[in-house]
């Protein structure tokens, strides 16, 4: 029995879920928890067309891993977690590089738990006319979302990801907050300025002020009105644009994977953690920048 762990934000969860969805065909006893305690909870089958309840099954497999997990009265779980493992109830974490691995997607023996992101494409894009159609939206969009869409369809929208915020905080600025640098947007642009004819840029971020006074965008249209639980508004928003430059982030890799403009340009870094020297997660199709 195989359970993948769903957790962390939405772009998290959008992969955790391709994931399930690809081990699910390979062998149907592969079961999905929701661990999600951070950002805006659970996301995924409230925004998308995913029916998932949480039946006895996974409700017992859910206590089965905290169980695992705990770190508390390690007295008494210590010894639990060793009977448990020896009757082959085990975790397996992905690498934090990312890098597909084609292990993961066998069937395990006994129960085992997969704690990862898997945001690397090679993991689901078997069935990827089975993922777009679970990521289809179905969660009511807003008359303003609606008609920044129609225009998007109608100019050569160009969506730019810039992720600062929480990327600069003390513990993360050293693993993901020094990937997309100025340089990197700013040679981005340059791309998309040479290829495309009048780009028109979307810009979504939690640093308005920072683009502002660092890109210089000639025809450009600040994204601000969704926010908090209402921030999937913006990965809609992103796959409805022709063309997208991402951050080092899973939810604007999202929003360049759902586009189906079938002559899209997408420009990502190369890295995706600071410590990498390039990275797996981004498809071959898409424009890759080495920033530093």
């Amino acid at each position: 029995m195989d359970v993948v762990v769903v957790f962390n934000g939405i772009g998290n969860q959008m992969s955790q879920y391709a994931f399930y969805l690809q081990k699910k065909k390979i062998n149907s006893s592969t079961y999905l928890i929701s661990s999600c305690h951070e950002h805006n909870g659970l996301e995924i089958n409230s925004v998308f067309n995913i029916s998932w309840n949480e039946r006895f099954i996974n409700k017992g497999l859910k206590i089965l891993f905290r169980l695992l997990m705990t770190r508390r009265l390690k007295i008494i779980t210590n010894p639990l977690k060793y009977l448990l493992k020896l009757g082959g109830v085990k975790v397996i974490e992905e690498n934090f590089n990312y890098d597909f691995n084609p292990q993961y997607l066998k069937p395990s023996k006994g129960i085992t738990f997969y704690i990862g992101g898997w945001h690397n494409e090679k993991y689901f894009v078997n069935i990827k006319n089975d993922v777009l159609k679970s990521f289809s939206f179905s969660k009511e969009i807003d008359a303003l979302s609606l008609a920044l869409a129609k225009e998007m369809s109608e100019n050569e929208s160009v969506a730019i990801h810039v992720r600062r915020g929480d990327y600069l905080n003390e513990e993360n600025i050293n693993i993901f907050g020094r990937v997309c640098t100025k340089s990197y947007f700013e040679k981005a642009i340059n791309i998309m300025n040479d290829q495309i004819d009048l780009p028109h840029y979307y810009i979504f971020s939690n640093d308005i002020a920072w683009v502002k006074e660092n890109l210089n965008l000639e025809r450009v249209t600040y994204i601000t009105h969704n926010s908090g639980k209402n921030s999937w508004r913006d990965i809609f928003l992103m796959a409805n644009c022709k063309h997208n430059i991402i951050a080092n982030s899973s939810f604007s890799w999202w929003g360049a994977w759902l586009n189906k403009n079938e002559i899209n340009k997408v420009v990502s870094p190369a890295k995706f953690l600071n410590s990498d020297k390039t990275s797996d997660i981004y498809p071959n199709r898409w424009i890759k920048i080495y920033d530093n």
